[in-house]
């Protein structure tokens, strides 16, 4: 496998003081605040600053040229998609990417990008890990909420399986392919979350969650330099396992290290492959262990069901209150109950909050956080993102611990 050896000089670094209703992703569709604010406070630097070593980093090219064909972009350099790219098919494939891309980029990408320079990352310490629970493959919105985390830890059901040899396999085989990822794109071109039922089937056609992850992370801009599949081990270390074999793994993962074509800088997300139900924590510690290791951190919940409103998942509510700095979500998250009138935590809201969308329980309407709504101070939300992506009426809120922890 051809490679390239980069050495980047990783510069001075500041170390900040500190869905249908089933398990797996995000998908389809009283009174005062905690004491709630209308603006937090910008969040100061109180550590002095660390020169990080001078790093070698290997560029698996095959890898990239591969996520490249795989996500519509045209070929940087001399490869064996190169001569594939002028297909008839990929051609079509590639203009079809493109229009949906720069329809969702100017509808809401866009937005969200001025957003989160202008406003959000003011209100965080937007350089933490951070972890995405019931995501699915949606590194899409992480990246354009967090753009400066470092790491992003995704966790969900969908499975993780090594992504077939486009390079080799017949022309037929190839076009059903990619046409199988177009189809597995729509809702979030369309809805901004995937949708639980339809990618069981597109997934499977896929084959798994890795080229959707590829798909995100080349259009927003990066360059994927290496890819492991790895497990956790009792001691919740790494250890590299092959492909074939990740599916009999009780804490499946895949880690993807890439790098901004803009700036340089190095990032790596981590998918888990595992249930975080009560039952699916207790029968993964070590994965308890891995979360727990990168606090603190941010937390984006988005369309997730309102799978924390439920006994069964109470554990990973515990584990997010505990080791977050900031959780960032929408109403399917954790109930607003969980963080109301707690002193160690200030909440800003956002948008507009309306009640559930007609596919889940009238039950799960959340009468406090209307009040809360309702009692004024709430901040405009200039897109939309999240199950009432036909009336815009979405609501998020950023929830802010008044102590914030420490990087260990």
């Amino acid at each position: 496998m051809k490679k390239i050896l980069f050495v980047i000089v990783v510069g001075v670094c500041f170390i900040w003081s500190c869905g249908s209703p089933k398990e797996t992703t995000e998908e389809s569709t009283k009174d005062s605040v905690v004491e709630k604010v209308d603006t937090l406070a910008e969040v100061p630097a109180v550590k002095e600053s660390v020169a990080a070593p001078v790093a070698a980093i290997e560029k698996d090219t095959v890898l990239d040229n591969a996520a490249r064909f795989i996500a519509g972009l045209p070929q940087l350099s001399e490869s064996s998609f190169k001569k594939l790219q002028e297909d008839k098919y990929w051609k079509e494939y590639q203009a079809s990417m493109d229009a949906n891309w720069k329809k969702m980029y100017d509808s809401r990408l866009s937005k969200m990008k001025a957003w989160e320079e202008n406003t959000f990352s003011k209100s965080i310490h937007d350089s933490l890990t951070l972890f995405y629970p019931f995501s699915g493959p949606d590194f899409l919105h992480a990246f354009y909420l967090f753009p400066r985390a470092k790491t992003y830890v995704l966790a969900a059901l969908e499975p993780i399986r090594e992504v077939v040899p486009l390079d080799t396999i017949s022309e037929k085989n190839r076009d059903a392919f990619l046409d199988s990822l177009g189809v597995s794109l729509r809702d979030i071109f369309n809805k901004s979350y995937f949708i639980t039922t339809h990618m069981e089937k597109d997934l499977k056609q896929v084959k798994g969650v890795l080229p959707p992850l590829y798909f995100f992370i080349e259009r927003s801009g990066h360059e994927l330099l290496s890819q492991k599949f790895i497990t956790l081990d009792d001691a919740r270390n790494e250890v590299e396992i092959k492909g074939s074999q990740i599916h009999w793994k009780k804490t499946p993962a895949v880690k993807l290290v890439f790098r901004d074509r803009a700036t340089q800088e190095v990032k790596t997300l981590y998918y888990f492959s595992v249930s975080i139900s009560n039952g699916g924590l207790k029968e993964r510690p070590n994965f308890i262990s891995f979360v727990k290791n990168r606090a603190p951190f941010n937390t984006f919940v988005k369309s997730a069901s309102y799978l924390m409103h439920k006994d069964v998942f109470t554990e990973i509510k515990k584990l997010i209150i505990a080791n977050s700095n900031h959780v960032f979500q929408d109403d399917t998250g954790i109930p607003y109950k969980n963080f109301k009138n707690k002193l160690e935590w200030s909440g800003v809201f956002y948008g507009d909050y309306i009640k559930p969308v007609s596919d889940f329980s009238s039950e799960l309407y959340q009468a406090d956080l209307d009040s809360a709504y309702k009692a004024g101070g709430k901040k405009d939300l200039p897109f939309s993102l999240g199950y009432h992506w036909s009336t815009k009426k979405q609501n998020y809120m950023l929830f802010s611990k008044a102590k914030l922890s420490t990087n260990k």
